[in-house]
């Protein structure tokens, strides 16, 4: 019975552990922008939106995340949220992303590029902003062209990480929220700030508690022979 009480408990911590939460404190404004970002939403023109990266607290210590939804305006409050080991191939393109070419990016443009990208990976598999077929297209308001480095860049950083993948993606999923704050999904780098890591994956976790077991079922069946 000690034994099965250990591996609840266990259970119980590892997905207590799950559960964090998120302070938006600002826009990371050397890494994103917002003029000159004009696209179509679904063949609807929109307004100017920020692209870029998001400052937040994570449990207390800085982070550098990015928006997984699609236009959606967030505000800086505090949310509740779990984390979520990027879970879909699309999650673990951007990861690769997150880890391999975010730290060489520099520019406002370069910040803003990123985020483009991240948003055509997961919501049209990274099609490279065709028109017609994907979810954002470039503007077809021509008044309002957007910036063609920063298009550019972000094709180009789509085609990049085609086909490959990372596990250190964390996607910040919310549970619940303060008063005014609206949904959103962030996705971040469990690399970037030199805090703790924030969860192990489940099947790391899972190991871990086996051999628990495994050790703890030995020792008693050990102990159990020398009383015999």
């Amino acid at each position: 019975m000690s034994v099965l009480r250990t591996i609840v408990l266990a259970l119980l911590l590892s997905s207590a552990a799950g559960a964090t939460t998120i302070i938006l404190t600002g826009l990371h404004s050397s890494l994103g922008m917002q003029s000159s970002l004009y696209f179509d939403q679904d063949g609807v023109a929109t307004q100017e939106y920020w692209a870029g990266g998001i400052d937040v607290l994570v449990n207390g210590y800085s982070r550098l995340v990015f928006c997984v939804d699609l236009f959606t305006n967030i505000s800086l409050s505090t949310y509740g949220t779990e984390l979520d080991f990027s879970d879909t191939p699309q999650l673990k393109r951007v990861g690769w992303l997150l880890q391999n070419e975010l730290p060489t990016i520099t520019t406002q443009a370069g910040g803003a590029a990123l985020q483009l990208a991240i948003w055509d990976i997961v919501t049209d598999n990274g099609d490279g902003f065709d028109a017609g077929k994907g979810r954002i297209t470039q503007s077809s308001n021509s008044s309002h062209p957007t910036d063609p480095t920063v298009l550019a860049t972000a094709i180009s950083l789509e085609s990049m990480s085609l086909g490959k993948s990372s596990n250190y993606g964390i996607v910040y999923h919310n549970v619940s929220l303060s008063s005014g704050a609206v949904v959103q999904t962030l996705m971040g780098i469990s690399l970037n700030d030199g805090g703790p890591e924030p969860v192990p994956e489940p099947a790391p976790i899972i190991l871990v508690m086996g051999g628990v077991v495994l050790i703890g079922a030995g020792k008693c069946r050990r102990f159990r022979s020398t009383q015999t």
